[in-house]
């Protein structure tokens, strides 16, 4: 099938042929079109399999051009400019672009891109694990394990998807001391539409291979965020990255229960302290009547070890079920990493709560459900039992 090469610039229509030539050895050799004469040229072209256009500076010019070359594209439309601007980058996915190529480094995207086109859908068994991460108290460190999850998945398996579904409070950006300039907002203004290209443009990079997917900017952008955008994005970045990592809100609005039933696990984080064991409690309760419980449920204590906690065995009886990891109580390096806007894991490597996190990481491989023996939040009287036995174990 034809690919053209739409270009007034003879030089960069050159190194665009060069790229085809290595990787497209096989194929028929792309035609140069130039941009005026691009869009009918096309229209009377049937079955074109790949256009590669390399925009004009001005940004409408560019704009108008893709959305005339859209359509006979074929659905193989890449776009070659400047990627300074994210907000243009953005759009000319809007228009129609399957992939947009940063001309500063022309030959690595467009390499990658082809090999992106040649790869097509993404299959079942291709795609990456979803973990959500629910804190059903505030103060449980859920964000921080969600960071550093993130970041240790991403050391062992090259990228991790992360997304920040806290949309009021989310803390990860910050965590990871980044910036984006796009949110789950902004895609959720089409949110049946957006395709994978848009959703991997929407991630801002982290350098150790984490890409985060941040809540809205502004509070009142909150609203835009509705549940089918949320199932979409996480279904999509699973064809992106090994693992998605979700970091929920313990609010059960429809969009966090969106996510949570996208999920492979479920890391349930707690302390071991009396209100935190109690709304786990509930929590587990909640998502066992909404279905979303099961073996796919991780009990994780953080910050085990402070003084007077409840004793796990305890804790285990009042939840009705197995405590899958304990991360140790480490305030020193776990604070300081996070204000510092630098994970633990890559600060502190060494320390106990960095050690543990990986550790963590390591048993998400596990796919298997053996490692919940039993559905937590279910064993109501035990915890009524508890609940009376709350003056021995806690300090009020």
């Amino acid at each position: 099938m034809p690919s053209f090469i739409v270009a007034d610039d003879e030089s960069l229509a050159s190194r665009v042929r060069s790229v085809l030539a290595f990787h497209q050895k096989d194929g028929p050799r792309p035609e140069v079109v130039s941009i005026a004469q691009a869009p009918t040229r096309l229209a009377r072209e049937k079955g074109v399999e790949t256009v590669i256009a390399v925009l004009p500076l001005d940004p409408a010019a560019a704009l108008e051009l893709l959305t005339r070359l859209a359509p006979s594209a074929g659905g193989g439309l890449l776009a070659v400019g400047p990627a300074a601007d994210a907000r243009f980058v953005l759009q000319a996915l809007r228009a129609g672009v399957r992939d947009y190529l940063d001309r500063a480094d022309l030959e690595a995207e467009l390499a990658a891109a082809l090999g992106r086109l040649a790869a097509g859908p993404a299959t079942k068994a291709s795609l990456g694990k979803v973990v959500a991460i629910l804190g059903p108290s505030g103060g449980a460190g859920a964000s921080t394990v969600a960071a550093n999850l993130g970041v240790a998945l991403a050391a062992e398996h090259g990228s991790t998807g992360l997304v920040d579904l806290k949309l009021e409070s989310g803390d990860l950006a910050a965590l990871l001391d980044l910036k984006p300039n796009f949110s789950l907002a902004d895609l959720c203004k089409n949110p049946t539409s957006f395709d994978r290209v848009m959703l991997e443009r929407t991630f801002v990079k982290h350098a150790s291979g984490v890409s985060l997917l941040a809540p809205p900017t502004h509070l009142v952008d909150s609203r835009l965020v509705r549940p089918e955008g949320v199932a979409r994005a996480i279904d999509l970045a699973r064809s992106l990255f090994p693992f998605v990592v979700v970091d929920v809100d313990h609010s059960y609005r429809d969009e966090q229960i969106a996510a949570l039933r996208q999920a492979d696990v479920l890391l349930v984080v707690l302390r071991l302290d009396f209100n935190s064991l109690r709304n786990a409690h509930r929590a587990l309760e909640h998502l066992n009547r909404l279905g979303l419980a099961g073996d796919r449920i991780r009990v994780v204590v953080n910050r085990a070890g402070l003084p007077l906690e409840v004793p796990k065995a305890k804790a285990e009886e009042a939840l009705g079920g197995p405590i899958a990891h304990m991360i140790p109580e480490d305030a020193k390096a776990v604070t300081r990493a996070n204000n510092n806007g630098v994970p633990v894991v890559v600060e502190a490597p060494s320390s106990r709560a960095a050690k543990s996190l990986v550790k963590l990481a390591d048993l998400l491989r596990e796919t298997e459900p053996a490692q919940a023996a039993a559905t937590p939040g279910v064993a109501g009287p035990a915890f009524l039992r508890l609940l009376r036995r709350k003056p021995a174990v806690a300090t009020r």
